[in-house]
């Protein structure tokens, strides 16, 4: 219960996003794709909250759909990074040797390089979008996890219940996946919190120069972008209000991640 109650600012901070990811399609919104030539650079009012962009487009309700956008892909890019990565680490660690060095040195190499000229490149030999997105971020997250992954396990190798498995005729396999990742488990939950805020940004940020979520797919950088050219204009919330909820949604998994990392250093 004390856990809980350590870690229930930044819940409560990241709830509102979750359950609009969630619910958006649920909740009584304009359609934030169709746009009314009619009703341009309105500002926030009783009929539209945070006010229409260029297109006539209700920005809260692209807000808030784009909350599904971002979470999601960031969220299903983290989870294939861990998927990927963390049995690379598992086995690295494991079997040791030749195929440890190599693993290693992959992951170094992968890490060195810019993940926005990383991303640039895959986005113009295959084209920019939600998937190109996911899958750039996923590979870039994988050596991250599988070092992790590889430096919990690696002390792990000697002790008596993995050559207790070992005498019981366990396959390497089985032991990996029975013994050593359950162990890795709590080192994983704590740091997915701050990759999936870091991927929120990378998608941001791709989004807003053009390489990422394109319009009129809501997205906060796409927003962001597109909004920023008439803020000296006095039409601020078109850009603005996407940024507010970008930098709430980031402080909220920092959050929760930094709380996880305590909880878990106290454990240790």
């Amino acid at each position: 219960m004390k856990k809980l109650r350590y870690l229930a600012p930044a819940i409560l901070l990241l709830f509102p996003f979750v359950f609009v990811a969630i619910f958006a399609p649920l909740l009584p919104l304009p359609d934030p794709q169709a746009p009314d030539l009619f009703h341009r650079h309105k500002p926030p009012s009783a009929s539209h909250w945070f006010g229409t962009d260029a297109d006539g487009l209700d920005v809260f309700s692209r807000v808030l759909y784009a909350t599904r956008i971002d979470f999601g892909i960031a969220l299903g890019a983290v989870l294939a990074g861990i998927l990927i990565g963390a049995p690379m680490g598992a086995i690295a660690a494991y079997r040791g040797g030749v195929l440890e060095n190599l693993i290693e040195r992959g992951n170094e190499i992968m890490q060195a390089f810019p993940l926005i000229l990383f991303a640039m490149i895959v986005s113009l030999i295959v084209g920019k979008g939600m998937v190109t997105l996911m899958v750039v971020l996923a590979i870039y997250n994988a050596p991250f996890y599988s070092k992790i992954v590889r430096g919990i396990v690696k002390p792990l190798i000697d002790t008596d219940f993995v050559h207790a498995a070992k005498c019981a005729g366990q396959r390497p396999v089985s032991i990996v996946v029975k013994h050593l990742l359950p162990n890795a488990f709590p080192g994983i939950a704590s740091q997915f919190p701050l990759s999936a805020a870091a991927a929120v940004r990378t998608i941001a940020t791709l989004s807003f120069i053009g390489l990422g979520v394109s319009p009129p797919t809501p997205e906060w950088g796409a927003m962001i972008s597109t909004g920023a050219s008439h803020i000296i204009f006095g039409e601020w919330w078109s850009s603005i209000l996407p940024g507010l909820a970008l930098l709430f949604s980031v402080l909220g998994l920092n959050n929760l991640g930094e709380r996880m990392r305590n909880l878990l250093e106290r454990v240790v």
